[in-house]
């Protein structure tokens, strides 16, 4: 557990899935990255899905959804998704109900993302928490539902048009606060729209940078993926998040970490960083 004043972060286990390596580390040669991770004889590596719980007075917040269970024969043979419980289940583990929770925050609409943030039901596609409102970049949002995009086949519509649908989507612009000291920032760089979840009370911070900085090896700043769209806005923008978590002594989240998903960030000379995981007795 994290604590950010009388703000409560749990970090979420819902499951993984595998994902060609030579894509998530993009211009960095296989003879390098496969020292840090070790992919299979598909070249493909394992990664976490690790949604954040915030829970304050009166809110309880839910950053990212994971696959969620509407998986067809594609998602299927991309993501190797463990056949384990999602987001749901790791809630449930929380003492935390669908209907319980009142905000949605999705920091992108790729699929690994949002793709829990919608339930299939007798009656069709409805939102997932029923309770709750889901805030999206309209940036992103734009992007994601224009099919004449480059990369619209990196968007699954039915994750989200059906919160449009039933009326419990907001969009937002590229800073937004939603209360209990949680900012949304807009970055960039993987996607049009992707944003960064920044939680603090003035003395402590918590940063979730989501695909921004997916693992601890993406620590290094030209570390990058095959995905992201913008390279360069993501590496300039990546320093500075970088830099303001060193300076501040920020904890930082990663959305795909497998092994430490909590940690610090320290610099290690001007301009190169370095990920120190935090031990259980570290994160309260």
């Amino acid at each position: 557990m994290l604590r950010v004043g009388d703000v409560e972060l749990r970090v979420l286990d819902a499951g993984g899935f595998h994902y060609d390596g030579g894509v998530m580390f993009g211009p960095v040669p296989k003879a390098v990255w496969q020292k840090l991770v070790a992919p299979d004889a598909d070249n493909r590596i394992r990664l976490s899905i690790r949604p954040l719980l915030i829970r304050a007075e009166g809110a309880t917040v839910l950053i990212d959804t994971g696959l969620g269970g509407r998986r067809g024969d594609r998602e299927a043979a991309m993501y190797g998704p463990d056949p384990g419980p999602g987001v749901e289940a790791a809630l449930a583990r929380e003492g935390v109900a669908p209907e319980d929770v009142n905000l949605v925050i999705l920091t992108h609409l790729h699929t690994d993302h949002a793709g829990g943030a919608v339930s299939a039901t007798d009656g069709g596609l409805r939102p997932a928490f029923p309770r709750a409102r889901y805030i999206a970049s309209e940036r992103e949002w734009d992007v994601a539902c224009d099919r004449s995009h480059p990369r619209a086949a990196a968007y699954r519509k039915d994750d989200f048009v059906p919160l449009r649908d039933a009326g419990v989507l907001d969009l937002v612009g590229d800073e937004w606060g939603v209360g209990h000291g949680i900012t949304l920032i807009h970055t960039g760089g993987h996607t049009e729209g992707h944003l960064a979840v920044v939680i603090a009370d003035g003395s402590d911070t918590v940063l979730y940078p989501a695909d921004l900085l997916p693992t601890r090896h993406h620590v290094r700043v030209p570390y990058i993926a095959g995905v992201d769209l913008y390279p360069v806005e993501l590496m300039k923008r990546k320093r500075e998040l970088l830099d303001a978590a060193a300076r501040g002594g920020w904890r930082v989240v990663l959305c795909h970490e497998p092994d430490a998903p909590v940690g610090t960030i320290g610099e290690t000379a001007p301009g190169r960083h370095q990920f120190t995981a935090a031990t259980l007795g570290e994160t309260a």
